[in-house]
């Protein structure tokens, strides 16, 4: 189902007959700057160090390799010679916190 659009001009659709009213604004153009208040207090930015720490925190995380190839290295060779040993108990204590602190 659609509807006839009416009363469409070249500069947009003519809403002087409709039964729109018009509600009280302050007499303020959309250009108007408005009126500061004496009293009103102002909005003040304060900046900290915090920016700076982060860009000097990035800067030494992007200079670390993302893998630790001796770890993984190491790892791999235990598990190949069957010397790497699973404490079952911290594991599953491990996967609970973990399951605690997201919840």
């Amino acid at each position: 189902m659609t509807d006839k659009i009416v009363n469409q001009t070249s500069a947009g659709f003519d809403i002087s007959k409709s039964k729109a009213r018009s509600v009280g604004r302050p007499e303020q153009g959309r250009d108007a700057e408005p009126k500061a208040r004496a009293d009103a207090p102002r909005d003040a930015v304060e900046l900290t160090n915090t920016a700076t720490n982060l860009k000097k925190i990035e800067a030494s995380l992007a200079d670390l390799p993302e893998v630790d190839r001796s770890r993984v290295d190491d790892l791999r060779q235990r598990l190949q010679s069957g010397s790497y040993d699973i404490d079952h108990r911290e594991l599953a204590e491990k996967m609970l916190k973990l399951e605690q602190d997201l919840s």
